[in-house]
């Protein structure tokens, strides 16, 4: 059974889902083109894409198991209401980092940690 009181990178954080699979009342089912661009995606596109998948988000009853998994899965894509800056910054960077404003996000996550420290 996963420890739901902890992660293991980021203690305090919940940890992934123990149980259940909550991916059955995502709101985005059936959408992954919206929540994962394309290769060469021009930033312009990416942002309104990333507005749409955001309003997705905002309204789905999954929305924190699916952030904790992303997080706690270090996933690509935009996942939990949080693109991939964002999970950069709050230290949970994508493992493959494929864009430069991601590889900022995560140094500059990891800089105000090491302030914080």
């Amino acid at each position: 059974m996963v420890d739901r009181t902890a992660h293991r990178d980021h203690p305090g954080e919940p940890g992934p889902p123990a149980t259940g699979d909550w991916t059955d009342e995502a709101a985005c089912r059936g959408r992954t083109n919206l929540f994962f661009g394309i290769a060469g995606e021009r930033p312009e596109r990416r942002a309104r894409r990333e507005v749409a998948a955001r309003k997705v988000c905002d309204s789905c009853p999954v929305r924190l198991p699916c952030r904790v998994t992303a997080r706690a899965n270090h996933e690509n894509g935009f996942w939990g209401g949080e693109s991939e800056e964002e999970r950069a910054a709050a230290g949970y960077p994508p493992h493959s980092i494929a864009r430069r404003t991601v590889q900022i996000a995560s140094n500059q996550g990891a800089r105000r940690r090491d302030r914080a420290s």
